[in-house]
Formats: C-alpha cells, structure tokens, sequence
C-alpha cells in the first residue's frame, strides 16, 4: 500500500536528499504549500495529493529516475486543475519520457472539467465493433442509434472500428461526434505521447480521448472553460518547477524543510 500522509514522506533531519527518491520525497514537502493553495477550490488535500503524487512514482516505470523538477512541475499541473493523478479514473496522468516527466491529461479528465463549467451535462462514450448495429445521423434530435453486439448475443467480431461521445445537455438537446479507426490514429500520430502507456494498454479510452479532443472545437463556448482550455494546452507538456518559479513568484519553495 502506499502513503496516505505527509508523515510518510520524510527525510533524515541530518543529511541532504542523495537519491532521486528522496530529492522529490523532499520536494514534495518544500511545495507543499503550493500544492495547498491550488487544491484549497477541491476536497482533495494535500497530504492526500502527495501521496497519490508518490504512488505513481512507485509504480510507473521509469517514473523514479525522472528529473524530479519535472515531476513536481507536473504534479503542479494537475493541482491547478484539481484533476487527481494516476488514480485509475483516467483524469491525468504524470508519465517518463526521455529523463523528464509530463503532463497527460486523460479522457475523464477533460470530461470532469467540462462537467465542472456546466453542472448538469452528461457525456457517454463508447467503442462500436464490427458486430454491432451502428448508425448516426449528425442534425438529428436523436442522432445516435447504437445496439452493442452482446445484446444480440454475438461476439464482437474483432477490434473496434469506431468510437464516439454523445453529449447530453441540461436543455435536453444532444451533440455526438465520432472517429474512425484512420481518424483515431491521425490524432495519435499528431501527439507527443503516440507510444505512451495509454495507447499501448487502454487502446480505447485512448481513442475516446480522441473523440472528445476534437469534438471540443464544436463545443459551446461554456463548455470550453479556462481550466479545460489549460488542461488541453498543456497535454504532453514538460514543467520544469525551477523554470516556473522563475515565471510565477507565487511558486516557492521552502528550503527550511529541506535542508540537511
């Protein structure tokens, strides 16, 4: 099991951090209070968000011998957007990538945020295979008619061809937007993170992703809130803390509670 506390992520009061291990243990401390003031609009803490912030470096491969300023300038990132990181909701991600780690933002994610700029919207997302029985008609009141093929107790009948969103508005109007499978890749091809774990080992949350990413542009302008706006712009992006303090005097560190 992992941390659950700031109690857990400590160093030797008589020595400076010598492995990466410790030096982003004791940079999670010396940013604490950064991460308290971005996540203060959450019910997430920050003792909570540390160690969510240490179990991915525990788990992830690779993560570990990440620059640490990377990985906190990441972590940074997802508690500006209070988006929790590497939970398994697929909000966001903190991944390795070349020595450094960055920033994904995942398929819930984007749909958290958009639910947070309009109380009351609903999204479903879903992979449609060969054996099932899909249609849509773009302009219609009900433009989406998709009957799986184990409700017609048939198999599948291979690997995904399509995935879509269908957004439920609280007027009741609905929107949905689909990829193929050409399209799908198109996007992959295009990101930073195309060999990244999510395209490897969840195939269609990472095409859902996809869907959602350019449906975005047909979006209402309340959906795409500043938050959202970030969270995208910021997808497969590097933060260096070091350099972002240099831009943003609120992020500081405290050396006191880090010093040997």
């Amino acid at each position: 099991m992992g941390d659950h506390n700031m109690s857990n992520i400590e160093l030797a009061s008589d020595r400076a951090p010598t492995t990466n291990k410790q030096k982003i243990k004791a940079d999670l401390i010396a940013y604490q209070p950064n991460f308290r003031s971005l996540l203060a609009r959450t019910n997430v803490g920050e003792d909570e968000f540390a160690a969510m912030v240490t179990n991915a470096v525990r788990d992830t491969d690779k993560l570990v011998n990440c620059s640490p300023a990377t990985i906190i300038g990441a972590a940074l990132r997802c508690a500006q957007l209070g988006l929790a990181p590497n939970d398994g909701r697929n909000l966001a991600w903190i991944i390795p990538r070349g020595g450094k780690a960055s920033f994904q933002l995942g398929y819930g994610g984007v749909l958290e945020l958009a639910r947070r700029a309009v109380p009351g919207i609903k999204f479903e997302g879903r992979a449609v295979y060969p054996n099932d029985t899909f249609d849509i008609s773009y302009g219609q009141p009900h433009p989406l008619h998709h009957v799986p093929a184990i409700s017609k107790q048939k198999p599948r009948g291979g690997d995904a061809f399509a995935w879509y969103v269908l957004v439920s508005y609280p007027d009741g109007t609905e929107q949905v937007h689909h990829l193929d499978r050409e399209g799908v890749e198109y996007h992959r091809n295009s990101s930073q993170m195309k060999n990244s774990g999510m395209w490897k080992d969840n195939y269609d949350a990472a095409a859902l992703k996809s869907v959602v990413m350019d449906l975005k542009r047909w979006l209402p302008s309340e959906v795409t809130s500043p938050d959202l706006q970030i969270g995208v712009e910021s997808d497969g992006e590097t933060f260096d803390v070091t350099e972002m303090a240099e831009e943003d005097d609120t992020i500081e560190v405290d050396s006191t509670e880090v010093a040997g």
